[in-house]
């Protein structure tokens, strides 16, 4: 399944957030494949992939330790 998602980031940058979202990128690579991350701008990022197991990557973005940090960072996810 080929995704397209906006990130909004309200409470920090971009490169913040390429720093949370990096820091657990090997977990990711278990359910998804060829992402691709694009800066749009200081507060938002588009982000492209293909899922390859979703109720995988359903667990763990609903992870306890990402919620918090996205809590934290103000980021926002839209599905386009």
């Amino acid at each position: 399944m080929e995704i397209v998602a906006k990130v909004s980031i309200k409470k920090s940058n971009f490169d913040e957030w390429l720093d949370f979202f990096n820091a657990y990128k090997d977990r990711r690579d278990e359910f998804i494949e060829n992402e691709i991350v694009e800066k749009i701008s200081e507060n938002e990022a588009k982000v492209s992939f293909t899922i390859i197991n979703l109720d995988g990557l359903t667990q763990l973005s609903s992870s306890e330790d990402i919620t918090a940090r996205e809590k934290e960072l103000g980021i926002i996810t839209e599905i386009l």
